[in-house]
Formats: C-alpha cells, sequence, structure tokens
C-alpha cells in the first residue's frame, strides 16, 4: 500500500510538472544571465516537483508518519536541488546561447532535466538505503526507455537539420532592417516555430515518461530486493 501510494505520488506529480511547464515556460531550466518571470516560476516548479520525489521516497521506505515533518524537509531539499540546477543551467545556457538556434537549446536543457533527474532520483533512493536488485522482469521498462530517448535524439537531429536551413529567417531584427519580408518570409518563420513547439512539446513528453518509468523501475527493484531480505 506504501509504495502504491509513493508511485501514485510520483506518477502525480510529474505529470503536473510537465503539464504546468509547458504551459507556463515550455522547458523549465533557468540561467542567472536571464533572471525574469520565468526564471522564477521554474524554480518554484523545480522546488515543488523535487520536494514531492523527496516526499514519495520517504513514504515508501518510512511509511507515512510525520507527514509534516517530511514534506517540510523536502522543501529544503527542493530549495537545495533547484539553486543546485541554476548553476547547471546556467553553465549550458553558456555554451549553447551563442548559437541562436532553438532546438539545440531545448534539446541541451532536456539532457540536463534527464540527467539531472535521474541523479536526484538515484541520490534519494540512496539516502533512504533502498537496495537494488536487478530483475529480469524490468527489461522491457529498460527497452522502452532506451527507445523513448533512441527516438528523441533522432527527432533532435531531423527537425535541427531542417532547423539549420532555415537560420537565416530566425533574426527577425536582422530582417525587418533588410526589408526582406515577404510571403515566402513569414511561411518559413511560421515554419520555424512549428518545429520549436513541436520539439518542446515531445521533449516535455519525453522526461515526463521516462521519469515515471525510471520511478517504476526502481519501485520495483526495492520492492523485489525487500521480499528477498
Amino acid at each position: 500500500m506504501i509504495n502504491s501510494k509513493s508511485l501514485t505520488i510520483v506518477t502525480i506529480s510529474t505529470i503536473l510538472f510537465g503539464m504546468l511547464s509547458k504551459w507556463l515556460v515550455g522547458i523549465p531550466y533557468m540561467s542567472l544571465k536571464h533572471f525574469d518571470l520565468y526564471f522564477v516560476i521554474s524554480f518554484i516548479l523545480w522546488a515543488i516537483y523535487s520536494t514531492s520525489l523527496y516526499v514519495a521516497s520517504k513514504i515508501k521506505c518510512n511509511g507515512s508518519n510525520n507527514f509534516i515533518k517530511i514534506s517540510c524537509q523536502g522543501f529544503i531539499f527542493g530549495i537545495i536541488a533547484s539553486c543546485l540546477k541554476i548553476g547547471i543551467d546556467s553553465l549550458v545556457l553558456l555554451m549553447v546561447e551563442k548559437t541562436n538556434n532553438q532546438i539545440l537549446l531545448t534539446f541541451a536543457m532536456e539532457i540536463v532535466i534527464l540527467l539531472f533527474g535521474s541523479l536526484m532520483i538515484f541520490a534519494l533512493m540512496k539516502l533512504q538505503k533502498n537496495k537494488f536488485t536487478w530483475d529480469k522482469s524490468l527489461k522491457k521498462v529498460t527497452i522502452i526507455l532506451g527507445c523513448l530517448i533512441g527516438v528523441y535524439i533522432i527527432t533532435f537531429f531531423s527537425l535541427n537539420s531542417k532547423y539549420q536551413t532555415l537560420t537565416q529567417y530566425t533574426d527577425v531584427n536582422a530582417l525587418a532592417k533588410s526589408g526582406n519580408i515577404n510571403l515566402n518570409t513569414l511561411m518559413e518563420m511560421e515554419n520555424i516555430m512549428q518545429y520549436s513547439k513541436t520539439f518542446t512539446m515531445l521533449s516535455v513528453i519525453v522526461f515526463v515518461v521516462f521519469f515515471i518509468g525510471l520511478w517504476f523501475m526502481l519501485h520495483n527493484t526495492t520492492s523485489n530486493a525487500e521480499r528477498t531480505d
């Protein structure tokens, strides 16, 4: 029952995290170079999501006793995790921002999200002193997650190649100064926006499915370990 509750918390919080991210900011990343409303919203989203993961990991191991205490500890963990994420995002943004390629930026931040989120989940499991035991039944989940990442990477290269052929239409100010804005230009600009929106939506879906799948794997792994003790 406790394990089911923790998995439910993670599933609901991850879906909400993805939906709110897409609705409010697109890809939830934070950079000290751009301290604005999107920064604040992303910080809050990451803090709340990290808190929910902490609470779920605690409930999984210790039950739902002292829920208020666990939530307060989780909030502190969420703030620390979000601050760490700011530093990582700021470094990544410095490396890719000059390319003026929105799809590349989205891809880079997505990889950071997947790696950071995975490390955070593993760290929470280790802090709770969980035992990890591989089970053959998890092979299908692993293959699905691997295929998901593979499809995502292939899609990135496909859309990025199309995006790069239209880079001349990404600088609106330069186009306005040159006076080369016509129907064809507007159509190409629309294509660029569509590529970016499509890839952002795909990125959100990928990290939502990936995190739920990863937690499901660890959830079953820990349960199996407990049964074998």
